[in-house]
């Protein structure tokens, strides 16, 4: 059975969560860049829940900035927009929700009238985006705009409608400023200080393009900091073949997510917006100690276990972290070090989260894979590893797990099987970092340690003394022997 409005009664009665609000009455309050899985596993499912009870009736317009596949996106069209979630706990229980917030979709290179019409509009009050790391085009070293970027630089200097993020949302702001619409523009992406990154981002930009709106923009909109978590694999065959069976729903357009979410929102707003805390949101004053743990602890053991469990030969994560050795450095050794470098989180114990972590991590029903966790890891380990290390080493704080986790991710580099295959990289600084994996200074300054913040040389030989017994002794034996000793 496809899903659409007409059957959701249907798929009701087969124990499926279907949307319990009348959808023709939902008004495009919202709009949203980046229809994405994680979005859609996420952002999507906090809307739904709002809207299952009664709290609003936005809806959300989505737009893409690039082009999509065309019969994905027929799928959805097909479906009213509506499609099905499968949330999996680690004991097995499951959940099949439809999400009914969505009301329109446009791209960005197909309809550009319509996403500036919809971006500039009055009716809407509040645009998110999850558009990963890279469509912020800013560096990480200094957090600032980066103008050397070719979208950034093409935008900038064309008369043309501008392609990037970050121009488009500018241009968009050119357009409100001139009815003086607030608005309240909200980051969804794993960037650290995320909105405070986009603030100046378009701020930056706004100064070389539309110099005129600078003070409007910082009087009239908001860009609160968010964290967010949901485990969300990409949607396999299986997922969908198993909808089928089981409820007989045929959707390509499913995601597939854990059953455990969290968002937490800074209440910084220029306008009125959902009020997400009655679907479990968190609304507080400020996200930081929520972002760093939630950075540092899992998305920092995610990078630290998934290099050498691919290098046992492990390919899914709930494998990995199952492993007793790889199991031991994340919990007993990685995860410690690492809370020595927090704040206290408010509301939150620290030891209760490092255990749920494991238990998610541990869930072999999401069968998440090592690759996807070891991909961009430069990007990952820069913010989650890298910094926690430098600050642990200046407060004299134990990270010696930390360096024994990087020079692993080093060795990955290094590393061969037994048929004499190279690891798998993917990363935006893949051939920097393999051109310099044998001298751990210079891969650690290409990683993105600050050169001044530490005792590079003797960080780099420490790296070094472990990448030789790694080497020396093999992946699972060299971990073995470091907790033994450590």
């Amino acid at each position: 059975m496809r899903i659409n409005n007409k059957n959701l009664p249907d798929l009701s009665r087969k124990g499926v969560h279907v949307p319990s609000y009348d959808r023709s009455k939902l008004v495009p309050g919202l709009v949203h860049i980046g229809f994405g899985n994680f979005h859609r596993a996420h952002y999507l499912a906090y809307l739904d829940e709002l809207l299952c009870n009664g709290e609003t009736d936005c809806g959300v317009f989505e737009i893409d900035i690039l082009p999509i596949d065309e019969n994905y996106l027929q799928g959805f069209i097909n479906q009213d927009y509506l499609y099905s979630l499968l949330s999996m706990a680690s004991d097995g229980t499951e959940q099949v929700r439809v999400n009914g917030p969505v009301i329109g979709y446009a791209n960005l290179s197909t309809d550009l009238e319509t996403v500036l019409r919809i971006l500039a509009s009055k009716e809407t009050k509040l645009i998110t985006l999850t558009v990963t790391e890279k469509g912020y085009a800013y560096k990480e070293n200094t957090g600032t705009l980066d103008f050397d970027n070719p979208s950034i630089a093409e935008d900038i200097q064309s008369e043309a409608f501008p392609k990037s993020t970050v121009g488009l949302i500018s241009r968009a702001l050119l357009e409100r400023s001139k009815e003086n619409s607030p608005v309240t523009i909200m980051s969804c992406d794993n960037v650290p200080e995320n909105g405070r990154i986009l603030r100046e981002c378009v701020l930056a930009f706004c100064k070389r393009k539309y110099p005129s709106i600078v003070e409007w923009i910082e009087a009239a909109v908001a860009f609160p900091c968010t964290m967010v978590d949901r485990i969300t694999p990409g949607t396999a065959k299986k997922d969908i073949e198993y909808l089928k069976d089981k409820y007989g729903i045929e959707d390509s357009c499913t995601v597939h997510s854990e059953d455990f979410m969290q968002w937490v929102i800074e209440e910084r707003f220029a306008t009125e917006i959902p009020d997400f805390s009655k679907a479990g949101a968190l609304i507080v004053d400020d996200v930081k100690p929520y972002e760093l743990m939630k950075i540092r602890l899992l998305n920092g053991a995610h990078s630290a276990l998934s290099y050498p469990s691919y290098m046992m030969g492990i390919k899914l994560v709930h494998e990995g972290i199952g492993n007793p050795l790889v199991n031991k450095l994340i919990r007993e050794r990685y995860m410690e070090d690492i809370i020595g470098t927090l704040s206290p989180v408010p509301g939150i114990d620290l030891e209760e989260y490092m255990d749920k972590l494991i238990c998610r991590f541990s869930n072999p029903y999401i069968a998440d894979t090592i690759l996807r966790l070891a991909s961009d890891g430069s990007k990952k380990i820069s913010n989650a590893i890298l910094r926690p290390l430098e600050e642990g080493i200046k407060n004299q704080k134990q990270v010696d797990a930390l360096v024994f986790v990087l020079a692993l991710w080093e060795y990955y580099f290094l590393h061969h099987d037994s048929e004499g295959n190279a690891m798998p990289i993917e990363d935006p600084k893949g051939n920097e970092l393999l051109a310099v994996a044998d001298n751990p200074c210079e891969f650690l300054l290409v990683a993105g340690i600050a050169r001044d913040s530490i005792d590079l040389e003797r960080l780099g030989n420490a790296i070094a003394l472990y990448i030789s017994e790694i080497q020396d002794y093999g992946v699972a034996k060299a971990i073995e022997r470091w907790l033994c000793n450590n």
